[in-house]
């Protein structure tokens, strides 16, 4: 696989997971894609085809990171609409435990 090769690849790969994202977020959640794993780590190669698999790996790892940070703000966001949800039904069964 040449280097522009893997570059359309990567790339199609972003536009693949773009749309997921956007219907997400309407939902009033994020969707975080999880990396796909460089296929060419699973095949012997020329010095040429290496390099740009090097450059996916540096990119899967980025997108690693990326995807734990993801979840993380996720989880976050989760916690806290669930905690409004429980505090707001609280509320409704007993006006005792409303904030205001």
């Amino acid at each position: 696989m040449s280097m522009c090769s893997a570059a359309l690849a990567t790339a199609a790969a972003f536009l693949t997971y773009a749309q997921p994202l956007a219907a997400q977020a309407i939902r009033g959640f994020t969707y975080c894609a999880p990396p796909a794993r460089p296929s060419c780590i699973e095949r012997s190669a020329a010095a040429l085809a290496m390099a740009a698999c090097d450059e996916e790996m540096q990119l899967f790892t980025k997108m690693v990171f990326r995807y734990r940070e993801c979840l993380e703000r996720e989880t976050e966001r989760a916690v806290r609409e669930a905690n409004e949800a429980i505090e707001m039904w609280r509320c409704r069964l007993d006006e005792t435990k409303c904030r205001n």
